[in-house]
């Protein structure tokens, strides 16, 4: 299960086994062997895998079927608003995006500013 949805998930945000490699910090024949069933990866890299891959533990390990659990609830006006006091930067402003795609904006920030910091964490320890 877990190998199959590694691809799957890898594919589906378009991502080589290379840049998948480089963003977590290891080397492509490791993920290709996750992929292939040959090795699985320690708790530590599942973690950084599906933080990267902005989906779950679980979903990798077949617990559950949804890859994108937790995606934010459709932003308010109200949110709209904090985006802006918070310095939240948006092409054309926020009024120019639906609440569904200010929740998803946000969402994908959020979790591409964690993959990087766990990254350069893991950068620094080396």
């Amino acid at each position: 299960m877990l190998s199959q949805r590694l691809r799957s998930r890898r594919k589906e945000l378009k991502l080589t086994q290379e840049k998948l490699a480089e963003m977590v910090n290891t080397k492509k024949t490791t993920i290709s062997n996750y992929e292939t069933g040959y090795s699985t990866p320690n708790n530590e890299m599942l973690s950084d895998l599906a933080d990267v891959l902005k989906t779950t533990s679980d979903y990798l390990l077949g617990r559950t079927d949804d890859p994108a659990p937790g995606v934010p609830e459709i932003a308010t006006e109200k949110t709209k608003q904090d985006h802006a006091k918070e310095g939240s930067a948006f092409f054309g402003g926020a009024d120019k995006y639906t609440e569904e795609e200010l929740a998803i904006a946000d969402a994908a920030a959020r979790a591409a500013v964690e993959a990087y910091r766990l990254g350069k964490k893991k950068r620094e320890e080396k």
